[in-house]
Parts: structure tokens; C-alpha cells; sequence
């Protein structure tokens, strides 16, 4: 019995990895929206955008002298931004 139980458990599982590696045949409504700002946030404009955020925010804080603790805190937050916009470049460079 212990054998059966082995078996079912492989075939449950084969079964399981062979419907993740299929695709479906048809498109669900909400893939189209969701690849356009996948592409939107991956283009070329996003990554200029990216950038120039990066540079600017990067040497308000190195030179900006005596920013206020809510001007450091928004410099962060815009590098943090520029990061993550840039994300998929630095990825696809590995």
C-alpha cells in the first residue's frame, strides 16, 4: 500500500509540473494590460527616466550641502525609484 501511495504522490506531481509547463490556449483579459506596463516600465523611456533620476538625486545628495531631513528623505526615495526603474538593466547585464 505504501508503494500505491508513492506512486499516486509521482503521478500527482508530474501531473502538477507538466500543467505549469503548458501554455494555455487562450489569453486571459487581463494579460494584455499587465505586458503593456511590464513594457512600459522596461522601455527605453523608462530607463532614460531612470537615469536622469539617478544622476540628479545622486548629486543632490553628494553636493547639496545642508538639505533639510525631508529633502534627504526624498533624494532616497527618488534613487530608491531610479533603481527599481533600472532593474531590468542591471538584470539583463548579468
Amino acid at each position: 500500500m505504501k508503494i500505491t501511495n508513492k506512486l499516486n504522490a509521482g503521478a500527482f506531481v508530474l501531473f502538477i509540473g507538466l500543467l505549469f509547463l503548458c501554455e494555455p490556449a487562450f489569453a486571459m483579459p487581463w494579460e494584455g494590460p499587465l505586458n503593456q506596463i511590464k513594457t512600459s516600465l522596461t522601455g527605453n523611456v523608462a530607463r532614460a527616466i531612470g537615469v536622469i533620476a539617478l544622476a540628479v538625486a545622486g548629486a543632490m545628495l553628494a553636493f547639496g550641502g545642508e538639505l533639510s531631513e525631508f529633502a534627504k528623505r526624498i533624494c532616497t526615495i527618488v534613487l530608491a525609484l531610479a533603481v527599481l526603474l533600472l532593474a531590468q538593466s542591471f538584470i539583463d547585464l548579468f
